[in-house]
């Protein structure tokens, strides 16, 4: 259903973006570190576990912006209005969020963020392939 509801709103987006009437907004992408090792590990039970832990910190500091999964363990969240206002403070909260989880032995999320250029972006995938890109950044940073 997740799968669904997210086809649907990058549908309507994109019609925005390529018709030139889309409101400012940013795009991140999620993805969560470890999930197969634990998987592997531990059972799909935990693994469970350690999805919706991670869902619920994403929701927590994205709280405002609607919260899709898009894969077994990717997110994506859309940012508008305030969420959109504060981007670069809720990215910072979230990183930083991340680092402590790191340094816990926590559940660590890899988030990449970037917002709609209406001069650049013909559609929502072009928004959406940059945050990606900066996702896999972090998500190299996290891992070192």
């Amino acid at each position: 259903m997740q799968k669904v509801a997210y086809a649907e709103f990058e549908s309507r987006k994109d019609i925005q973006v390529q018709e030139g009437s889309a409101d400012e907004f940013a795009i991140a992408v999620f993805d969560i570190n470890g999930l197969k090792k634990i998987n592997d590990n531990f059972g799909h039970k935990k693994g469970d576990e350690y999805i919706k832990s991670a869902c619920g910190i994403i929701s927590e500091v994205f709280e405002n912006s609607p919260v899709f999964r898009i894969g077994g363990d990717e997110f994506v969240a859309v940012l508008k209005d305030n969420d959109f206002e504060n981007r670069k403070e809720l990215e910072n909260t979230f990183n930083e969020r991340m680092n402590r989880q790191k340094s816990e032995g926590q559940v660590v999320v890899a988030m990449g963020m970037t917002e709609y250029r209406k001069e650049e972006d013909y559609t929502f995938e072009d928004v959406f392939s940059r945050a990606d890109q900066n996702m896999y950044l972090r998500k190299h940073e996290l891992k070192g």
